[in-house]
């Protein structure tokens, strides 16, 4: 339920979720490349069928001089963002921010934004449907020039060394509108919408293996079948490794109570009455959007992938105090101030979890670098405006700690493609053409 959609990867990765079902406990498991067999040894704390993977560890001599992997974080807002509060007026620094992108000024050392950008492949006029065309650059069956979304390509080139080729999260109802990541055959990449069924894939976790059913009904932590081989392993640490298990521990646990939260309401039987609530929403920033970068960053820090895309749609809309109504109504605005107000609170929410993330991500610590160090992270939107409908004038955000200038850069009607060719030469390919791309961009100048 939450492995990739092409068929030679998932069985690769059903044979190698087996191996590590049929091991016995113990301190340290290969780690199998899917290309050329390479060994790498990674720790996992095993019990009651839990296996949760490690950051690695200095004292186990997995932290090496050698240069850090590259990893890829991409967030996709289905429904864009208010651009007038978003994108500055002028190219350069940010010295006026505008209110909404204020949310992320604690990273404005490391960021770069376009804006006016362009999918020209994608064919106006399918409502929604273009969407699916974001991060390959193309929605018209009778011309395709390009298959594959940027974040798959990426994953071609860094994801044969960890568990997972890619993960892909979706915020929301997975509609036939909102599928955004491909595989080079064109095929669809399983989007995964629960937070419980992704902390389950991640940690291994299997709700009917007989000790773990002990360990849910009595409302304790999945982290207690492990918990006694932690202390043990405590003793072969030095302090800053002891330091990172406690962090990362700490991360999980708190991640597993959001999830079991969540799980615990979804499940209960809805009181029936005779009340139709028309405005009620059912979606949350803390408890969706929030768990999944929580997740995301887990995924990235211990390694089980270096490619992770987010997307949220959010068709049915956010629950949030204060707020009737929905947000993609919201979003088609018309221009009505009462409408824009509420979705700015939206959006100001989105972008708040956003900067907590990448801040998360700064403060962790993967070998001899943080993982904002290691990790370049998109943001993007499907469309320019959601009211209009357009699929030009898109923004893109990109942050990364090697970045010389950061700031803002009009690219009026400039493909969105150049600058996903400029981050798959980042990533190492070597090639000088993606999908719609002119040329690219030099991200990192």
């Amino acid at each position: 339920d939450g492995l990739p959609a092409d068929v030679e990867g998932k069985e690769k990765l059903r044979r190698l979720w087996l191996y590590f079902r049929a091991s016995a406990c113990c301190d340290s498991l290969p780690m199998v490349s899917q290309t050329n067999n390479a060994m790498q040894r990674r720790t996992f704390l095993k019990g009651a069928g839990v296996a949760l993977l490690l950051p690695r560890l200095e004292s186990l001599g997995q932290v090496t001089d050698a240069e850090s992997p590259r990893r890829l974080l991409t967030i996709v807002n289905h429904l864009s963002f208010y651009q007038p509060e978003l994108i500055p007026k002028t190219d350069g620094l940010f010295e006026k921010p505008p209110p909404l992108l204020a949310n992320l000024s604690d990273h404005f050392k490391h960021l770069k934004i376009y804006s006016g950008l362009d999918n020209p492949a994608v064919q106006n006029g399918f409502g929604h449907t273009p969407c699916v065309g974001i991060l390959s650059g193309y929605f018209n069956k009778l011309q395709r020039k390009n298959r594959i979304s940027i974040d798959q390509a990426v994953a071609d080139l860094v994801g044969d060394q960890t568990r997972f080729r890619s993960l892909v999260f979706q915020a929301g109802e997975n509609l036939n509108f909102s599928q955004i990541a491909w595989d080079k055959h064109g095929l669809p990449v399983h989007q995964i919408d629960s937070p419980r069924k992704i902390f389950n894939l991640l940690f291994q976790v299997n709700e009917n293996e007989k000790a773990q059913q002990q360990i849910l009904a009595e409302d304790r932590s999945i982290l207690d079948a492990v918990f006694r081989q932690a202390k043990s392993m405590e003793k072969r640490l030095n302090a800053t490794d002891r330091a990172k298990i406690g962090e990362y521990l700490s991360s999980v646990r708190e991640v597993e109570k959001t999830v079991r939260r969540q799980a615990h309401w979804a499940d209960r039987t809805k009181p029936q009455v005779d009340y139709d609530l028309k405005s009620f929403d059912r979606k949350s920033v803390d408890d969706y959007v929030g768990t999944l970068l929580d997740l995301a960053v887990l995924a990235l820090e211990t390694d089980s992938t270096r490619a992770v895309t987010l997307q949220i749609p959010f068709w049915e809309g956010f629950k949030e105090p204060d707020i009737s109504g929905n947000y993609h109504d919201f979003s088609h605005h018309g221009q009505k101030p009462e409408k824009i107000k509420k979705l700015l609170k939206m959006e100001h929410a989105i972008l708040k979890r956003i900067s907590g993330a990448l801040t998360t991500m700064k403060e962790r610590k993967v070998g001899n670098q943080s993982l904002f160090d290691q990790t370049t992270t998109l943001l993007t939107a499907s469309m320019g405006s959601a009211n209009a409908h357009n699929f030009d004038d898109l923004p893109a955000l990109v942050f990364d700690s090697r970045m010389k200038t950061s700031g803002h850069w009009r690219r009026k009607d400039t493909p969105m493609c150049d600058l996903y060719l400029g981050l798959l030469q980042q990533f190492g390919a070597q090639r000088d053409r993606f999908g719609e791309s002119a040329g690219a961009f030099d991200l990192l100048a």
